[in-house]
């Protein structure tokens, strides 16, 4: 296999596009997060590594690695023709040390062992998680309340949210990270709410966009309003408004340990897509 080191997102983009969004959810982060990158460049800091693996001149897998974060990899061959000591090889080349990787379990598990084969790293399950696809909403019965989308009156109590979302998932944030996220998304009508006699109950935001679709996440309701139906209103009609808007489909990630909101989310339309696993490295 060859390995291919960008310099820039374009360019990795003009290489990997096409069999990212043939994969679907499946290469939805790797495809939002290059197009994030284009528009800003230092979106997340100086260092970002993007390389490709390839047969016969074709792109077999993606690997992006943005600052301390987990190695992002994304297949589009058969395992057993991708060869992950190439890509750990060429990581450590260029002095990239992964603390961790993540992506379908296909691909991130065999590049996880990569790097226990290679680099002597011990490798642990961090996360699973399920990835999904909506292309037809199916409309839940609606709670009384109603959706709009987030203004800036409403900031205060979006970054609140920000923050217990991210407990809740075990993902801690600091309160700047949690303002900065709700600052970036919240000037663009991407995040909503739904809201009841004026007061709101649950959020959902759009976190990404690629030529074809949308990726719901940060979808949060306070312990003591949930299980009243405000979370599947609120996703159900954000996603409506992408599909809407033109997006051939929306995307979503969930904690595949939590039958709660697996559940919500297939009853509005959101069918699974593959199976994600996070793993971390340690030396």
């Amino acid at each position: 296999m060859d390995v291919r080191h960008f310099a820039d997102a374009r360019a990795a983009l003009g290489v990997v596009a096409e069999p990212l969004g043939a994969a679907g959810a499946e290469g939805e982060l790797s495809l939002g997060l290059l197009r994030r990158l284009i528009d800003t460049p230092d979106a997340f800091g100086s260092e970002v590594t993007m390389i490709a693996g390839e047969q016969d001149g074709r792109p077999v897998v993606f690997v992006l690695m943005t600052g301390d974060h987990p190695a992002q990899v994304a297949g589009f061959a058969d395992p057993g023709e991708i060869g992950f000591g190439d890509l750990v090889a060429a990581m450590l080349d260029v002095g990239r040390r992964a603390p961790g990787v993540n992506g379908a379990r296909y691909v991130s598990e065999p590049f996880a062992q990569a790097w226990s084969d290679v680099a002597g790293a011990r490798a642990a399950v961090r996360r699973d998680m399920h990835a999904f696809e909506l292309r037809v909403v199916l409309p839940p019965a609606a709670p009384p309340g109603s959706f709009r989308t987030a203004s800036a009156g409403d900031t205060d109590q979006l970054e609140r949210w920000t923050l217990a979302f991210a407990d809740d998932i075990g993902e801690a944030i600091s309160p700047q990270e949690a303002s900065e996220t709700v600052a970036r998304i919240l000037p663009h009508g991407d995040l909503a709410v739904w809201e009841r006699d004026g007061e709101v109950v649950s959020m959902a935001a759009v976190v990404r966009r690629t030529p074809w679709s949308s990726s719901v996440a940060y979808v949060y309701t306070p312990p003591p309003l949930r299980r009243r139906g405000y979370a599947s209103a609120v996703v159900a009609e954000l996603s409506q408004r992408e599909l809407d808007a033109g997006q051939s489909w929306c995307s979503l990630f969930t904690d595949a340990a939590n039958p709660t909101s697996n559940h919500i989310y297939t009853e509005i339309g959101y069918e699974p897509r593959c199976d994600f696993r996070h793993l971390t490295l340690t030396w």
